[in-house]
């Protein structure tokens, strides 16, 4: 009995170290490998856009103002009314702008006047008239200097009074005076006028020319022309009003097309007036500029409003007031790493599975800007091999094989 004990004890012993071999087989075995497919990081120099979600308008308006306050003298537009342009809207009483002006002009006309007669020099009519009056001084000089020199000798022999020879002395200085201030005409008009006070008239000439410009620009600002076509939104004068300058007086609105987008703090910098722009619309792309970007934020959803017109208007059947569009926003290159967005995961950070020594690594990155399919990024470097396909089914540290297929 206790032999066949034993040799019972020996075949569970038996038994228990073979199943212990398979446990440690099993344990020992090739973890499991996941198959991926990867690209080589580089980078890339794409174009940079923006894309915002706009919403249709009807076209722009415009506030037509005058330069000058005065009584409104007649009106040829009303509200809704078709215009085109050069049609005429409003005029202003022009009677005081005139007049102003026409003063203006008169002052012009004299500075220019005197500038060209210091320029062209005296005529010789002028000349001849100071070279007479410099011969008359010297021969009235020379008369009484030789009263002069004869009173001398008679108050030397006491025939006359110190008083007569200091009358005589007077007359004689100034004979003198005028015959220097004869000669000095005659000497400036044949030397002519000295440069400095030429340029001294020039600048007066100048400074009436821009006060005449000035009177002239109000006189034709009195009248309002439309310089589009389009229509009259609103009429907010009336005849016979008195119209402070820079008020609007009238508001029209053109044909053309605008779509309004909200614009971040971070983006509005970026786009200016002037900017083009793409818009779809129902499936259809056309080419926009930018016309006005708002200074001030809207105080309820922190962005700057900017209307784009289209440049190639949409059809009245396939343009709706009001509706969803699609804005795109090209402000240049950009030189960085772009990585499908496909291949981004988050879990409340952004990151990517990169391949190194048949594994997967986690790398967290930072998005940058969009450029179709593709993303800028930062926190990877280039040569990384980027999963692209499989990267949902793989952990860090998990084993994993490339693809044949792999994009070099």
């Amino acid at each position: 009995m206790k032999r066949k004990a034993w040799f019972v004890l020996l075949i569970f012993s038996i038994i228990a170290t073979l199943l212990g071999c398979e446990s440690n087989a099993e344990t020992t075995a090739a973890p499991k490998v996941y198959p991926v497919k990867t690209i080589e990081v580089k980078n890339e120099s794409l174009p940079v856009t923006l894309e915002y979600a706009g919403i249709t308008g009807g076209s722009e308006v415009r506030k037509l103002s005058f330069k000058s306050t005065a009584i409104i003298d007649k009106i040829y537009v009303q509200k809704g009314q078709r215009i085109k342009k050069g049609d005429p809207l409003v005029d202003l009483d022009k009677t005081d702008l005139i007049l102003a002006m026409e003063a203006a002009k008169y002052q012009m006309d004299a500075a220019a006047a005197q500038y060209h007669k210091a320029v062209n020099g005296a005529q010789k009519e002028d000349i001849a008239k100071a070279e007479i009056a410099v011969k008359n001084a010297q021969d009235n000089y020379n008369f009484l200097k030789d009263l002069y020199d004869k009173n001398v000798k008679l108050f030397e022999s006491g025939a006359i009074s110190k008083q007569e020879l200091d009358h005589s002395k007077l007359q004689l200085d100034n004979a003198q005076s005028s015959l220097n201030i004869a000669i000095q005409n005659l000497q400036q008009l044949k030397n002519g006028t000295r440069e400095e006070d030429i340029d001294a008239l020039l600048a007066q000439l100048n400074s009436a020319k821009t006060n005449y410009s000035s009177k002239e620009s109000l006189v034709q600002d009195a009248s309002l022309v439309a310089d589009i076509d389009g229509y009259v939104v609103d009429v907010l004068g009336k005849e016979g009003e008195l119209w402070p300058a820079g008020n609007p007086v009238i508001l029209i609105r053109s044909e053309n097309q605008v779509v309004s987008v909200g614009l971040s703090d971070q983006d509005v910098t970026k786009i200016k007036v002037g900017s083009k722009a793409q818009v779809k619309i129902n499936g259809q792309t056309t080419d926009g500029e930018v016309i006005n970007i708002a200074q001030m934020a809207d105080p309820e959803t922190g962005t700057y409003s900017a209307e784009i017109k289209l440049l190639q208007p949409i059809k009245n059947s396939e343009y709706l007031i009001g509706q969803s569009v699609k804005v795109y926003f090209g402000i240049g290159n950009k030189e960085s790493v772009w990585i499908p967005i496909s291949s981004i995961l988050n879990d409340g950070e952004d990151y990517v599975y990169i391949v190194e020594e048949g594994r997967a690594v986690r790398k967290n990155i930072t998005i940058g800007e969009p450029h179709e399919d593709k993303v800028s990024v930062e926190g990877l470097k280039v040569g990384d091999q980027l999963v692209i396909e499989g990267m949902k089914n793989i952990k860090a540290g998990y084993k994993v094989q490339t693809s044949e297929e792999n994009e070099k």
